[in-house]
């Protein structure tokens, strides 16, 4: 089969999907407004039980944040919770996160969560989370109930979406949810962002900062209030640009990012939402890596990443990314038929255009002997005669794509419960390109000319054209049945259906008995998942709940690239999850507590290559987790959480572990955070500090695991409000840890001729606001 190139119209899709969206509600506005019509019921105003989709997330922040000590606390639980989560409030994120920060230094503080940023400054994509030792791409992220990711596996660009500005507040779930829960990877949990409110009064509100490593940044905010001549339409306008020089060496970039987002209150009590949001990027960080080798660390320090001298592969000409995203929705809410109806359609763009070396593990010895290191002190073969040794080899890498998909929720009350149920579809685009380049003559470089029969000049230089899609929709079902005032149990059902197919004109791998050529293939994955909840109150302050969830998570595109595709039978990874916990909330103390087993089948983790994933089996996670908060009469909030992480394969039976399993890879054994939060008057203060436990890195080739220490980052600010003026200084990793925190490799630790990359924690970060208010 020839592939064909995909067009990508942004503004067709989404004139479709407004147009169907405002049919909808033009059937269902006249249905109501004939004489005699039935009424309607009003929109959905509190949630059943807390969570992150089809939920009403301020109904569910003021629900939580009815007592004192839970309005305070920078991090809690819901009373109503099936599962644990955390919610974070706005007024914590708006006081003690990075204004230069991303999606990912929004949920830092909760429990089981990991991850630092390595390049201070606020650029490039450096920054990734982890949920109980579930990597990026084995949980969710949602925006506004909309999962998104990339689409070869569920993983995300944080520079690249949602800066922290465009976020309101964030719910941490760590569990499947609920079958309404939707998307790829409801397997580890979810992290659900949520765009801020739009406000019933018009403001005006400009921010600048300007922090360490020559960082600027500023954000403008208008919100128009209700507009009468729009029938009530209230507007907001949110438009967020930052720099920074980074603060690893010669890794600058800039950012854009343009939010608008309406809400409508139209006839019959519906509610239409219109959202977009528009970001670029651009920056000099390595493709190959990133991160230094141990040799490289030695010769120029921690904050070493790339430099300008063309001669060496780190040459930040050599290292570009450049980016370009949007995302679009359109939300219309309302009643018919006793039913509230939820429908929303989006779409979600993806571009990214790389120059990248073939690796940055080579140290150049020119910055301290002047002495040029050549990049191929051995040439590979793909290095032609009129190439030289010393040239530095490299590729041109494009990814590009368009979601499109619609959710649709229905919600019935009924004496002796709530009946929610509905669907979701979800389509995509993609294509992606790697060129192989002599990046210092700018030339072909022509590696496959040799395995090319007779040789093509223009394909021969060709690692990868290749086009994907993917098709897929999930059925749900979940019935909240109170059988006392006090108790509700949640039966939940979901069907998964997930077709993923590859068309590569060129396609290489490497792996197995396909090397490379054309490749057509297309697999489907199907699954019904299954849920049982149930949420007591034994005082109206204190709840104990328990779960049984199902969780699911697709085979990457990867799986496809083999000599049959149709063969590969590789299936899906599954968890099974078990979950008990506690919530109380009275007066001057919220806490809450949980304990959860998980097991997982055919468990995907990365190769020590980092190229592709396998199957390891049966993998148990297990552990302990918990967040307090105590508030004070003076305006003082103490809080602390931590939790106790268990994440095993469990088909290798180590000798130092008897009892079996083998520690997975990037999954913490501990996390703890602790501080002080002070709101009186014009003052407002955060101190905090949040720690990161020890962690297998690697296995080297013999079996030995790689551990890395614990790392943490005490963080603190302060602000002063005037009124229409307000002041504040933050100050990031006070102590200014350089802890490695990641390390990707199978050779020893600290080895001068190790080819494994590093990573450090940022260093000492201060940031000064100015904001002014109108």
């Amino acid at each position: 089969m020839t592939a064909k190139p995909r067009r990508f119209g942004r503004a067709a899709l989404v004139g479709s999907a407004a147009g169907a969206v405002l049919l909808s509600f033009a059937v269902s506005a006249n249905t109501a407004w004939a004489e005699g019509a039935i009424a309607t019921a009003p929109p959905t105003t509190a949630s059943t039980s807390t969570g992150g989709e089809g939920v009403e997330v301020q109904e569910v922040v003021v629900q939580v944040e009815r007592d004192r000590a839970a309005a305070a606390a920078p991090s809690k639980a819901s009373l109503d919770e099936t599962q644990p989560e955390s919610i974070i409030s706005h007024n914590f994120l708006e006081q003690s996160r990075p204004e230069t920060g991303d999606f990912t230094t929004t949920v830092l503080l909760a429990p089981s969560m990991a991850g630092i940023a390595s390049n201070g400054g606020g650029v490039g994509e450096t920054n990734k989370i982890s949920l109980r030792g579930f990597s990026d791409g084995q949980f969710n992220i949602t925006y506004d109930q909309i999962s998104f990711g990339d689409t070869n596996n569920p993983t995300h660009h944080p520079a690249s979406y949602f800066p922290s500005s465009t976020i309101g507040t964030a719910i941490v779930d760590r569990g499947p949810g609920s079958a309404g829960d939707l998307g790829q990877a409801n397997y580890g949990g979810a992290v659900h962002l949520f765009s801020p409110i739009v406000s019933d009064t018009p403001s005006v509100s400009e921010k600048a900062t300007y922090a360490s490593f020559n960082t600027v940044e500023s954000v403008s905010t208008f919100q128009t209030g209700a507009i009468s001549q729009l029938a009530g339409t209230k507007i907001l306008l949110n438009v967020d640009y930052r720099k920074s020089d980074g603060e690893l060496s010669y890794s600058s970039g800039t950012a854009e990012n343009y939010l608008f987002k309406s809400v409508t209150n139209l006839p019959a009590n519906w509610l239409l939402t219109m959202f977009s949001a528009v970001n670029t990027t651009q920056f000099y960080q390595s493709d190959a890596g990133p991160g230094e080798t141990w040799a490289q660390v030695m010769a120029y320090g921690k904050n070493y990443a790339l430099n300008n001298n063309p001669a060496t592969p780190q040459y930040y000409g050599y290292n570009n990314q450049h980016k370009n995203t949007d995302f679009e929705y359109i939300d219309l809410k309302g009643g018919l038929l006793g039913f509230d109806i939820d429908n929303q359609a989006y779409t979600y763009f993806y571009s990214n255009k790389t120059i990248s070396p073939n690796a940055v593990a080579v140290v150049d010895t020119s910055a301290t002997s002047g002495v040029l290191s050549p990049k191929n002190p051995s040439p590979p073969s793909y290095v032609t005669a009129a190439d030289p040794a010393t040239d530095i080899g490299g590729y041109n890498k494009g990814n590009r794509y368009r979601v499109e998909g619609d959710v649709l929720r229905f919600t019935k009350d009924l004496p002796f419960g709530t009946l929610k149920f509905g669907a979701w579809y979800e389509y995509n685009d993609t294509d992606r390109h790697n060129i192989l380049y002599d990046l210092t003559d700018g030339n072909a470089d022509l590696k496959y000319a040799s395995v090319t029969t007779p040789p093509v000049a223009h394909t021969s230089n060709i690692k990868t054209l290749e086009y994907s899609s993917w098709s897929q929709y999930q059925l749900f079902v979940d019935f909240y049945w109170r059988p006392l005032e006090n108790l509700t149990i949640t039966p939940g059902f979901k069907y998964v259906d997930f077709t993923r197919t590859v068309d590569a004109p060129v396609e290489n791998s490497g792996l197995g008995t396909f090397a490379r050529g054309s490749l057509y293939g297309s697999n489907t994955y199907t699954k019904p998942l299954y849920f049982l909840t149930a949420n007591y109150k034994i005082k109206p302050f204190w709840s104990v709940y328990a779960q049984y969830a199902t969780g699911f998570l697709v085979p990457q595109l990867s799986d496809l690239v083999t000599a049959t595709p149709s063969l590969n039978n590789d299936p899906p990874s599954l968890t099974t999850n078990y979950q008990v916990g506690t919530v109380f909330t009275k007066g001057h103390v919220t806490f809450d507590a949980d304990y959860y087993y998980i097991v997982v089948t055919n468990l995907q983790v990365a190769d020590p290559t980092n190229q592709y994933d396998i199957n390891v089996g049966t993998a148990n996670y297990s552990g302990y987790e918990g967040e307090m908060a105590y508030t004070f009469d003076d305006g003082f909030t103490l809080f602390a959480n931590g939790s106790l992480n268990v994440a095993k394969d469990m088909t290798t039976n180590l000798a130092e572990d008897p009892s079996g399993g083998k520690e997975l890879t990037g999954a913490p054994k501990a996390t703890a955070a602790l501080g002080a939060l002070y709101n009186r008057g014009p003052w407002q203060g955060s101190f905090s500090y949040k720690m990161v436990g020890p962690q297998v890195a690697q296995y080297t080739a013999g079996g030995q695991a790689l551990e890395l220490p614990r790392y943490g980052t005490l963080d603190g600010s302060v602000s002063y409000d005037f009124g229409h003026l307000k002041l504040k200084l933050a100050v990031f990793n006070m102590l200014d840890d350089r802890a490695i925190t990641n390390f990707s490799g199978t050779d020893a630790f600290f080895s001068p001729t190790s080819t494994g990359l590093y990573q450090f924690q940022a260093g000492r970060q201060v940031q000064a606001t100015v904001q002014a208010k109108f």
